[in-house]
């Protein structure tokens, strides 16, 4: 097990060892939960039978699990997908380790039900302290329907793995691999440090503040270089594309917090020649907030290799 700014002592009841974070998990004899399976390797024990080391990965550490006997439903599992698992705690010559109980892919349709920023996998971010910071954001959100539609949107998909791993900009400010993420968190402190914004509008302001850029997830590539469609598209046009579903959601419970939103998040910067101008506090205090974070956190470093 490995430590993280995640990890707490907690007392080890049934209850909360149901879907803990992976930094908790020693806390237990047992535990299950939905978590993203993010690689698997097959290997040969010292009697020549083949077992599987699984690795689980969320928003606060990455753990192995090994699974034995298992082989054949193993091998149909997708990487990157949600699974089901139920799992203990075991010991070997005073080593302890994780072992699989039960292991289960879930259909898309009840994957979408258990999403929380919680199964964004931390294995893909270079910076897993920008992590803690962008999960107290999203857990501060009063709206469970507006933590749901940024939930939407980062998680459960290559968005979101992208998101962790994009620089923000090819040549300028936060051109490193996690620059995207650092940067969204940036504008977000930015935006909410005259603590201006209370109850809805300040979770659209914080939800504005992350997926603002979203559409550098499609425009630019993790080594550093421009995606064929950003070549031929400007990431600001694929916002509402990438958050269409969100947004469907978010209508039927929100309306009037979805159209904000799209608005915020579409509206033209001051001296624009096309678009509607901003016409909330919050649109404009972004605009001033994403212009202050690119220019304060200017870099003309190399894009950092991941690990």
């Amino acid at each position: 097990m490995t430590n993280s700014p995640y990890t707490q002592l907690i007392p080890a009841t049934v209850e909360q060892s149901i879907q803990p974070l992976l930094t908790e998990v020693s806390s237990f004899k047992r535990f299950k939960g939905a978590y993203n399976l993010v690689s698997s390797t097959e290997r040969i024990d010292k009697s020549g039978k083949a077992y599987w080391i699984i690795k689980l990965s969320d928003i606060s550490t990455s753990i192995n699990v090994y699974c034995f006997n298992m082989n054949e439903f193993i091998e149909q599992l997708t990487i990157n997908s949600i699974v089901h698992i139920e799992a203990t705690l075991k010991y070997v010559d005073g080593h302890q380790y994780v072992r699989c109980a039960f292991l289960q892919s879930l259909p898309t349709h009840v994957s979408n039900q258990l999403l929380s920023i919680n199964l964004l996998p931390s294995c893909y971010c270079p910076a897993p302290e920008t992590l803690l910071e962008l999960k107290t954001l999203v857990d501060s959100l009063s709206s469970r329907h507006l933590s749901r539609f940024v939930t939407d949107v980062l998680v459960g998909s290559d968005i979101g793995i992208s998101y962790l791993q994009c620089p923000a900009s090819l040549r300028h400010h936060h051109n490193f691999t996690g620059g995207l993420l650092a940067h969204s968190i940036d504008v977000a402190n930015k935006l909410l440090r005259e603590n201006q914004f209370k109850g809805v509008d300040r979770d659209i302001a914080i939800i504005s503040a992350l997926i603002h850029d979203i559409g550098k997830t499609k425009t630019l590539s993790v080594s550093g270089q421009r995606t064929y469609l950003g070549s031929l598209v400007d990431h600001d046009e694929l916002t509402l594309e990438i958050c269409a579903k969100a947004f469907a959601r978010l209508d039927k419970f929100e309306p009037q917090s979805a159209l904000l939103l799209r608005h915020i998040l579409t509206c033209a910067s001051p001296g624009s020649r096309y678009g509607y101008e901003a016409i909330t506090p919050i649109a404009s205090k972004l605009q001033i907030a994403d212009k202050a974070s690119a220019s304060t956190h200017f870099t003309s470093s190399t894009l950092a290799q991941i690990a």
